[in-house]
């Protein structure tokens, strides 16, 4: 009988020690992560301007000519001085493009009698690494035979569009900031964080200088070399949702 007594009261301090156990699981709360109250989306764009340290000349030559062969050796004549300054210049193949080449037929219908020409034309696009030397290569090629001059942009190296680019986000990144916390001040809540962000392409707008010089038929300079260089600019535009919670 001692034996059975004791293990009464073993299971019934089993049963207990279960039942406490169980109710310590009710009660327990399960954690659940906080979420936020509201989103606030916002977009933003971010402009810098630099200083150019490129510059990109568009060069060319024409001829016309009674015959297609005739306009070509012309032209061909011509380029041929003008590849020739662009070397004494230091002005590497690397840097020389040639951006259209044609030979087309050129009718004059105003006569009674069409007369037929053959125009032949070959442009270049240089790129200079110091833009001060602009109006000494366009006075170099136009001497030496080039009689178009289309015009000039100033943009940025690579290197340099990057950093740009990062100062352009950096700066949309801080307008985005300031407009969600203004949008949420006015709505009584607490910007929290960023929840998501977007970028969209970064824009790079070269200081164009469109026909900056052109040349009479006698070959004469008719406006100034001295072509002077402005900003580029560099715009970045962001996405961004941030978390919100009451305040």
């Amino acid at each position: 009988m001692h034996t059975n007594k004791s293990l009464l009261v073993v299971a019934t301090v089993a049963v207990m020690l279960l039942a406490a156990v169980g109710v310590a699981t009710a009660v327990s709360p399960v954690a659940q992560t906080e979420q936020p109250d509201r989103q606030i989306e916002v977009g933003a764009s971010g402009d810098v301007s630099a200083e150019a340290d490129r510059a990109r000349l568009h060069v060319g030559v024409v001829a016309t000519a009674a015959d297609a062969t005739t306009a070509r050796n012309q032209v061909a004549e011509n380029v041929t001085a003008l590849r020739a300054t662009l070397e004494e210049l230091g002005i590497s193949d690397d840097n020389i493009e040639t951006a259209r080449y044609d030979i087309d037929e050129v009718r004059d219908r105003a006569e009674t009698t069409a007369t037929v020409e053959y125009r032949a034309v070959h442009t270049f696009q240089i790129t200079l690494e110091d833009p001060a030397r602009v109006g000494a290569v366009v006075d170099g090629v136009v001497d030496s035979g080039a009689n178009r001059v289309q015009g000039v942009s100033f943009t940025v190296s690579e290197q340099r569009r990057y950093e740009l680019r990062q100062d352009a986000l950096e700066s949309a990144m801080e307008r985005a900031r300031s407009e969600a916390e203004t949008l949420a001040g006015s709505a009584d809540l607490t910007i929290e964080g960023a929840a998501s962000i977007s970028a969209d392409d970064v824009h790079v707008r070269p200081y164009r200088v469109e026909e900056a010089m052109t040349t009479t038929a006698s070959g004469d300079v008719a406006a100034s070399t001295a072509i002077e260089s402005g900003p580029v600019d560099v715009t970045a535009s962001v996405q961004v949702v941030y978390n919100a919670t009451a305040a």
